[in-house]
């Protein structure tokens, strides 16, 4: 996917969402969600963007809807953070952290399980670089609205389709 489909595709995304956003309560965060002893808040981002989903099929069988990754800008007052497959966040201040491959990834549905994607906490590493995430070890993922593939299945394999998302994410840091 070229560089020009993907930031139109994130660009339609965000006017979807903005549209069409409708305001929910918010929901208390689960304990499965919470991270481990020592770690703090460190700062929270909103997120717009869109769940890219690749349409596959093994031999013989119907198409499905395959997450490919996540593509999104998380804004606070602080920093722009773009949000990609991984997966992995990387601020405009050369900081970043991605998902740390030994740590299995905890899923909770969203209340709307049919309609928005699930919420997460996700062990990160960060990347020696220095930065407002060089010292986050967890992220959530709460609040979630949309993102969910399309219910109706692919025709054909290879097709991919962006699904309109936002979220909240929680970064949290080892406390001194």
């Amino acid at each position: 996917m070229t560089t020009y489909k993907i930031r139109a595709l994130v660009a339609a995304a965000l006017l979807l969402v903005g549209g069409s956003q409708t305001l929910r309560a918010a929901e208390a965060v689960p304990a499965a969600l919470q991270p481990p002893a020592g770690y703090t808040l460190a700062f929270s981002a909103k997120a717009n963007g869109v769940q890219i989903y690749t349409s596959t099929a093994e031999a013989g069988a119907a198409p499905k809807w395959v997450l490919e990754g996540p593509l999104a800008e998380l804004t606070t007052p602080k920093a722009a953070i773009h949000h990609y497959a991984g997966p992995s966040w990387e601020a405009l201040d050369g900081s970043k952290v991605a998902r740390d491959k030994d740590t299995p990834v905890t899923t909770v549905p969203a209340k709307q399980a049919n309609a928005d994607i699930p919420w997460l906490l996700v062990k990160v590493t960060a990347d020696p670089a220095a930065g407002v995430l060089s010292k986050v070890g967890y992220v959530q993922r709460i609040e979630t609205h949309g993102g969910v593939a399309p219910a109706t299945p692919p025709v054909r394999t290879d097709t991919k389709v962006g699904v309109p998302y936002t979220a909240t994410y929680v970064f949290y840091a080892k406390a001194n």
